[in-house]
């Protein structure tokens, strides 16, 4: 069966698992320690609808974990820097050479239907879910939107309402413009870069980030602000 693990601290990214009911915690937690070895296994912990999966001997379907399920990986000290340390993987909104403009199309699929204002994009991997492995729209619209911290309860499918991770974004009839905190590729040793943009106008098109064209980078800050008219200058 397949059962994916939402990490919540550092990096936010989704892991997806082939696995037996009788896996146990253990097995499960070397698996991932070989995806993930930046962790420190000794201060993680998994769970499952709300329970802590504290018993590495036990077997998955003992805490009733069954195919599809999410399971989340947490810091197990709990500590304020969890918050301080979030990191997503997203599209480089600070380069517009990446941002394109298409007309609308009268054949979309049902998951990928858009609303005024912000969308997100992103692929659903609940095997169930008639829009299995495939981009999904998921509308945001006008507002304040802060990637990092309000993906978790706003992304989800269109088709069976399960989280899906986002990578990209599009625009539509609105204003909009973010601010953020890039991580340099590969440069660990100096502070994530602040950048910031200026308001952009998105008419009764689709405005989207293209995923050929832009850049994929780690931003540890990165907040839409979306409005219907034209700002006060």
């Amino acid at each position: 069966m397949k059962i994916r693990i939402k990490r919540s601290m550092g990096l936010r990214k989704t892991y997806a698992f082939n696995v037996q009911p009788s896996t146990t915690i253990q097995e499960l937690k070397t698996r991932l320690h070989k995806r993930a070895d930046d962790l420190d296994m000794a201060t993680i912990g998994l769970s499952f609808n709300g329970k802590m999966l504290d018993e590495d001997d036990k077997a998955l379907t003992h805490y009733n974990v069954e195919e599809d399920s999410v399971l989340v990986l947490s810091n197990l000290l709990g500590d304020a820097s969890d918050t301080d340390s979030l990191e997503v993987k997203f599209v480089d909104v600070s380069e517009s050479e990446g941002l394109k403009r298409v007309e609308w199309s009268t054949t979309g699929k049902k998951w990928r239907q858009v609303q005024h204002g912000m969308c997100l994009e992103g692929k659903c991997i609940k095997s169930k879910c008639e829009a299995h492995d495939q981009m999904v729209i998921i509308p945001i619209g006008y507002g304040t939107f802060d990637v990092l911290r309000d993906s978790d309860t706003n992304s989800k499918c269109p088709m069976c309402k399960e989280y899906v991770e986002p990578i990209i974004c599009s625009f539509n009839n609105c204003w909009w413009k973010y601010k953020g905190k890039r991580k340099e590729k590969d440069d660990d040793r100096n502070p994530p870069q602040e950048c910031n943009g200026d308001w952009k106008q998105a008419d009764d098109a689709c405005h989207y980030f293209d995923e050929q064209t832009s850049e994929m980078v780690i931003w540890r800050q990165l907040i839409f602000e979306v409005i219907k008219d034209k700002p006060q200058q």
